[in-house]
């Protein structure tokens, strides 16, 4: 078992003055599948008048907050001490990557969980673009997860990791055209791929370890928020992917929310009031790894 403690800080500062802000979060680490929130501390200047936690319809963390004061910057920092032990990933699941794509469409026990992860969302469309890119890596009868390695490693051989070339509305589309991206393109690209084969993908937020083990490689995207994509396996689960390190996610990795794609579950969106039209934005990402906190 693995502890971290993961903290996420957020600042704007605004050219004019705001008269009141409202915002939601999705920053709060998630309990389930190999991974416990031990202990979480929301800390907002100025201070909230108002500040509630729900649990939104992916069975993610949400909060919600409402400053009513005026104030020219904002603050949003988030410190958690989270527990992962996912285990190793071997290529467990052999079966033919037709057979998952089968029974996933037919129904049964596993209920409505792959379903909304078949269909298209607002960022991903499946397509035959998609389908064709993904066509050299799921090659018929080939085990499932061989094949989703492999779709992982092209991504990463094929597109290059440009921070700055996309935005949080960058199409999957968009992305296959111009060959560039960050870690979320990639995870939609990942996501748009499988969709289009009939597979259900889903889209995770959350982080990496930001200075690795001695003697493993330095993740890329680990300064920040970090995406990745999930398959669905009937009988196994679901089984995460980062395109963006061509890898299984591991221990190194703690998940905080996930959904069809980025639009639902954003780190941090709102709204404020003011008549200014520019504001500066600063997020720091910090994921220490801690000693058993007992």
């Amino acid at each position: 078992m693995t502890f971290y403690r993961v903290t996420h800080r957020t600042a704007y500062r605004y050219e004019e003055k705001v008269s009141a802000s409202y915002g939601q979060m999705h920053l709060l680490p998630r309990t389930g599948e190999g991974q416990t929130c031990r202990a979480t501390r929301v800390v907002i200047d100025p201070v909230p008048d108002d500040f509630r936690e729900r649990t939104d319809f992916f069975g993610n963390r949400a909060a919600f907050y409402a400053i009513h004061s005026e104030h020219t910057s904002l603050t949003v920092t988030t410190t958690s001490e989270v527990s992962v032990s996912r285990g190793g990933l071997a290529l467990f699941d052999a079966q033919p990557w037709e057979q998952v794509r089968d029974q996933t469409a037919m129904p049964g026990d596993h209920g409505w969980e792959p379903t909304d992860f078949l269909l298209d969302s607002p960022l991903v469309a499946a397509s035959p673009a998609l389908a064709d890119y993904a066509g050299p890596s799921f090659t018929p009868g080939r085990p499932v997860l061989e094949a989703l390695l492999d779709l992982a490693q092209r991504i990463h051989a094929d597109f290059d990791y440009e921070p700055g070339s996309t935005s949080v509305t960058t199409t999957v589309d968009d992305v296959l055209t111009a060959r560039k991206g960050v870690c979320q393109d990639f995870a939609h690209l990942a996501i748009g791929c499988l969709r289009s084969l009939g597979l259900a993908a889903r889209y995770v937020s959350g982080y990496l370890e930001t200075v690795p083990p001695p003697g493993q490689e330095r993740l890329q995207g680990a300064d920040v928020s970090h995406a990745w994509a999930a398959l669905w396996v009937p009988g196994s689960g679901w089984v995460d992917i980062d395109p963006t390190n061509r890898r299984f996610v591991d221990d190194r990795f703690v998940t905080t929310a996930w959904g069809r794609d980025y639009a639902d579950i954003p780190p941090l969106k709102g709204v404020i009031f003011t008549k200014g039209l520019e504001h500066e934005l600063e997020v720091v990402v910090d994921v220490v790894r801690l000693d058993d906190p007992g």
